[in-house]
C-alpha cells in the first residue's frame, strides 16, 4: 500500500535522489529555493511504502502571462512500479492543482523516449507539450573511465585542440563568486546575439546559481588566451548528486586557432571526475533528424566530440486541468516555431 504526502525532511529527499541512476540539480530542494527567489512556490511530495520513500518529485509553480501551471523538472522520480505509482501521484497532484487554480500539470520526466513510456503517459491522460521545458535530446559522458580513456575516445580534432591549448598555456579558472557570474552574463549576451538564440535572463541565471553556491555545487569556469586579460569563454557548470551539468555556456573565440572552450570543457570534466561523479551531462543537443536551422545544430558537434552517448528523453508532457490550457497551447506552439524547434 502506497502513501502520498509532503516530504517534511529535505535530507530524506536528497538521500533518495542520491540512490538513483541519473540525478540532476533540477530535482534538488535547492532548485525549489531558486523558484521561491522568483516569487514562485515549491513542494516536495513523496510516495512511501512501509515508511520508505519509493518515488516523489520537486514540484514548482509557474505564473506567466501565457498561463499558470505546476511543473516537475525532470520529475517525477520513481524507483519501482512506474505506471501504478505515476497514476497515483498524478491523481493526487491533479486535486492539488485544481484546488489552487492551476491550468495544467507539466512534467519533463528523465525517462527514455520509448513507446512503452509514451503509452503510460498517454493512458493516464497526458498529451505532448507544444514546447520543451528542459533538454530532451541530451548528451552524457561516462566518467568511470580513466582520463586517458576519455581523451582517447574523443574526436581527434577535440583532443588536438585541447593539447594545443595546454601547450600554448591557455588559462582556465574556477570561481563561484558573483563577479565571475556577472562577467559570464556579459559574454552570454554577446553569444546569444551572435548565434540568434533566446537566452535566460541575467536574473534567472544569477538566482539559479545562488541556490547552489554556498554548498559548492556550482562553478563559473573562465578561460583566457595566453597574455590576454579579456575573458574568451565561460560556462556555468553544476556539480550535484552523481552528475555534473553543463548548464550555460558562452564564448568569444578571439583566436580560432586556440578555441579556449575545448580546454574549459576538459577541465570541467576532470573536476567532475575528481569529485567522484558518474556522469558529465552536456545538456541539450539537436535531435538526429533536426533541420539545419535547429538552434542546437551548431553546438551539437562540439558536445558530441568529447565522446559519450545520446540519451533521448520522453518529450515534455501536459495534463490538462482547465480549458485555459488551450490559450497556453496556442502561444507556446507559435513561440516554438519562431525559435526553430
Amino acid at each position: 500500500m502506497y502513501e502520498i504526502k509532503e516530504i517534511l525532511n529535505k535530507e530524506d529527499w536528497e538521500q533518495f535522489l542520491a540512490k538513483q541512476k541519473f540525478v540532476l540539480m533540477t530535482q534538488s530542494y535547492r532548485y525549489g529555493d531558486f523558484y521561491e527567489s522568483m516569487n514562485e512556490k515549491h513542494w516536495l511530495i513523496g510516495v512511501y511504502e512501509e515508511g520508505q520513500l519509493v518515488a516523489g518529485s520537486l514540484i514548482l509553480t509557474v505564473h506567466a502571462r501565457r498561463g499558470n501551471f505546476v511543473f516537475l523538472p525532470y520529475g517525477p522520480v520513481i524507483s519501482k512500479d512506474y505506471e501504478n505509482i505515476l497514476k497515483l501521484f498524478i491523481d493526487f497532484l491533479k486535486e492539488k492543482a485544481k484546488k489552487e487554480h492551476y491550468d495544467f500539470i507539466r512534467v519533463s520526466p528523465f525517462v527514455d523516449d520509448l513507446l512503452e513510456t509514451k503509452n503510460i503517459y498517454q493512458n493516464i491522460g497526458f498529451r505532448k507539450s507544444p514546447i520543451h521545458a528542459l533538454a530532451e535530446t541530451t548528451w552524457l559522458l561516462d566518467l568511470s573511465k580513466s582520463e586517458e580513456e576519455i581523451l582517447a575516445n574523443m574526436n581527434k580534432n577535440h583532443r588536438n585542440l585541447i593539447n594545443r591549448c595546454i601547450r600554448e598555456k591557455v588559462k582556465v579558472i574556477f570561481s563561484n563568486d558573483k563577479k565571475a557570474l556577472e562577467e559570464f552574463n556579459v559574454l552570454h549576451d554577446f553569444t546569444a546575439k551572435k548565434h540568434h538564440f533566446t537566452r535566460f535572463s541575467n536574473s534567472y541565471v544569477e538566482k539559479e546559481f545562488m541556490a547552489f553556491q554556498q554548498d559548492d555545487e556550482v562553478s563559473v569556469i573562465k578561460a583566457y588566451l595566453p597574455d590576454n586579460p579579456n575573458l574568451d569563454s565561460s560556462a556555468v557548470v553544476y556539480f550535484y548528486g552523481n552528475s555534473a551539468a553543463y548548464r550555460h555556456g558562452a564564448s568569444l573565440v578571439q583566436d580560432k586557432k586556440l578555441p579556449t572552450s575545448y580546454l574549459l570543457q576538459w577541465e570541467a570534466i576532470k573536476e567532475a571526475k575528481n569529485r567522484g561523479l558518474k556522469y558529465y551531462n552536456f545538456w541539450g543537443i539537436a535531435p538526429d533528424n533536426a533541420p539545419a536551422n535547429h538552434p542546437f545544430k551548431g553546438i551539437t558537434h562540439f558536445k558530441k566530440g568529447f565522446g559519450g552517448f545520446q540519451k533521448d528523453l520522453l518529450p515534455c508532457q501536459d495534463f490538462i486541468i482547465s480549458p485555459k490550457y488551450w490559450i497556453t497551447w496556442i502561444i507556446e506552439t507559435v513561440r516554438s516555431k519562431k525559435r526553430g524547434f
